[in-house]
């Protein structure tokens, strides 16, 4: 236990009854620190728009700035080939958890995360200039939605198919002094409803995310961590990854779901700041130690450098079990570096 460890311990059994899970309380306030950095980085304003209703906004691509590519050790999702993309075949978006049927212009934009589960595809497009769009696109109105990201406005109502039409929606801030949400929602060919989104003082961005978002492109969901072992009747259904604060942290999210609404969730969360890998535990995940905190819910793989990965199973969700988790966690695969994007699986 470090000195940090055990004066947080101390003050906490100083004032409250019963047993402080110290490395719990150390970790999530270190990962909580790190996404209240990330997330200041990402919520700024953009604007947005779509290929196919320029009509509409009465804009031209041929006279959008250029943009520098983005350096080849950014993270991107890396490209599939033979693989019909959202226009060509939308059916197929949403409907594999290792896929991503869309891409961006790197000249123009990147990922700040990219994530596909639920029915949904989108991620969030990174403009230059601290901009930030946000793109979901399925063949289900309300898994469009419902999908929401983080530092954005969005309107107490949820649009519905009508109103993928191709006009621009502004939504009021819900605070004072804050800035509006602006919406343009479209069906680019029948059936595929595809929303982009953003919060500024006006839409002046719109231009740039459609010169930038490409909907006959698909991409893999790669990731520096892979699941080999599943639980009976499991299956992977969703993958989300964000490189906000690429390379100094980096975060990944796979769900595994089973009939009856059972969720279990796999998380990687990478910091330089963090510690190296605690290697004692309370519990054996292989030939490898883990940790399950006294309020249960949850089991940990240790031993990994400067991460945390842990399976979550308690509330919200519900059907798998620590036994389950350890399955799991005993097949989970890391890259030999996880800041090496071209060792991602």
């Amino acid at each position: 236990m470090t000195d940090l460890d055990e004066r947080i311990t101390s003050t906490l059994r100083a004032h409250a009854e019963g047993e402080v899970d110290s490395h719990r309380l150390l970790r999530d306030s270190l990962a909580r620190g790190r996404r209240r950095r990330l997330r200041r980085r990402a919520v700024t304003a953009t604007a947005l728009a779509l290929v196919g209703v320029l009509g509409v906004l009465g804009t031209h691509l041929d006279v959008l700035p250029s943009r520098p590519a983005w350096t080849a050790a950014t993270p991107a999702p890396p490209p599939v080939l033979g693989v019909p993309g959202a226009l060509a075949e939308p059916t197929l978006v949403g409907t594999d958890p290792h896929l991503l049927h869309f891409g961006v212009d790197p000249a123009r934009a990147r990922l700040l995360t990219w994530r596909t589960g639920g029915g949904v595809e989108g991620g969030r497009l990174d403009l230059g200039g601290g901009r930030i769009v946000a793109v979901d696109l399925s063949t289900d109105v309300a898994a469009v939605e419902r999908s929401v990201h983080q530092g954005m406005t969005y309107p107490d109502t949820p649009a519905t198919a009508a109103g993928f039409d191709g006009r621009v929606q502004r939504v009021p801030s819900p605070g004072p002094g804050g800035q509006p949400g602006w919406f343009l929602r479209w069906q680019p060919v029948p059936g595929l409803f595809v929303r982009v989104h953003t919060v500024d003082d006006d839409d002046g961005g719109l231009r740039e995310a459609v010169a930038a978002l490409r909907l006959d492109e698909v991409h893999r969901c790669a990731t520096p961590l892979r699941l080999t072992t599943l639980p009976p009747d499991a299956s992977l259904a969703g993958c989300e990854v964000s490189v906000i604060g690429f390379p100094h942290s980096l975060d990944v999210l796979l769900t595994v779901t089973r009939p009856g609404d059972q969720r279990l969730d796999v998380r990687l969360e990478y910091g330089s700041e963090f510690p190296g890998g605690r290697t004692v535990g309370n519990r054996t995940i292989g030939d490898r130690a883990g940790y399950v905190p006294p309020q249960g819910g949850e089991l940990e793989l240790l031993g990994v450098h400067q991460a945390y990965v842990t399976a979550r199973f308690g509330r919200p969700y519900r059907g798998f079990t620590e036994a389950d988790a350890t399955v799991v966690l005993g097949g989970a695969r890391f890259a030999d570096d996880l800041t090496r994007p071209s060792t991602w699986n």
